[in-house]
């Protein structure tokens, strides 16, 4: 369930999925979001994660409040923060946030130097922060609270060639974090406003996956999200995740005749009415598939 905290921002990222007007509203009063929290119980199931979405959360003048507000309200449910780390740059700040049980703080890391972040966040040193961020996060995580620290790529046409170097990076500075998750452009928002500057195809992609299977072993865990299956070897099945709402995929025709539809993301909206449909196509090889019991991780093994 997801809830959007604030919708300003001290980045300006290029393939931001929120519309360009998105900063023009000022509803997101402390007392808005609070009714809003209270608002989630009647459709919350004990299973589901609350997701504090942005903008950037974490510059919300009262974000603070709000974090002890949701968690006090929800205390047996997972709070997933996204945030592109840079007021975690603050000890004082970080050392507050990590007092809450059950969050995942999960940061948005887009280069491997200050030049290839800067780039796509146009905001002149916040690589910097982000990585002082993360330092902060991972010193201060208190394994006693069920903490979960995850580090976010979105892959672009301004950084896929570089994304060995990200994964080297991240390995060598926060090998300890506990998830790295690898992000397809989601053409929405400013991404498809910008997509001429940001847009990527999962051809021109494909050939960069084998030079970065190599570090699947090497983290606590990595992830994909926004793959549909047939964009991909079939190694890279088992890290495949689905995270995009049913409203915004699709499914083609010809993925009827897939052998393995019900395993798969779909398309997103956005990318077919960018690129077309010419990449998908139906998997008619056997394979053989340990299947899981989680929706969002539907395949765990394959041979």
């Amino acid at each position: 369930m997801d809830i959007c905290l604030w919708n300003k921002c001290n980045n300006r990222c290029l393939m931001c999925t929120n519309p360009s007007d998105f900063w023009e509203s000022d509803v997101y009063t402390q007392r808005f979001l609070e009714q809003r929290l209270r608002e989630l119980k009647k459709d919350l199931a004990a299973a589901d994660s609350i997701l504090l979405t942005g903008g950037e959360p974490t510059i919300h003048p009262k974000f603070l409040s709000v974090l002890k507000f949701a968690s006090q309200n929800y205390p047996d449910h997972r709070l997933d923060l996204l945030s592109n780390g840079r007021r975690f740059f603050y000890e004082d700040f970080t050392q507050e946030v990590m007092k809450t049980p059950n969050l995942v703080v999960a940061v948005a890391l887009h280069g491997f130097n200050s030049q290839t972040h800067d780039r796509i966040t146009r905001s002149a040193g916040s690589f910097e922060q982000t990585l002082q961020g993360i330092r902060n996060i991972l010193n201060f995580k208190n394994e006693k609270l069920n903490q979960v620290i995850e580090i976010r790529v979105v892959i672009s046409r301004l950084n896929y060639r570089f994304l060995t170097k990200i994964l080297k990076l991240i390995k060598k500075e926060f090998g300890q974090a506990d998830r790295v998750v690898l992000i397809f452009l989601e053409v929405e928002g400013r991404g498809s406003d910008n997509f001429a500057k940001v847009g990527l195809t999962y051809a021109k992609f494909r050939p960069y996956l084998e030079k970065i299977y190599p570090f699947f072993g090497k983290f606590n865990e990595l992830r994909l999200y926004h793959f549909p299956l047939c964009t991909l070897p079939s190694k890279f099945w088992p890290y495949v995740w689905r995270t995009l709402p049913e409203y915004e995929i699709t499914f083609l025709s010809a993925c009827s005749q897939c052998l393995y539809k019900k395993y798969c993301l779909g398309i997103h909206h956005g990318y077919l009415e960018k690129v077309g449909p010419r990449e998908f196509r139906a998997i008619k090889n056997n394979f053989k598939i340990k299947s899981s019991k989680n929706f969002y991780r539907p395949i765990i093994d394959i041979a």
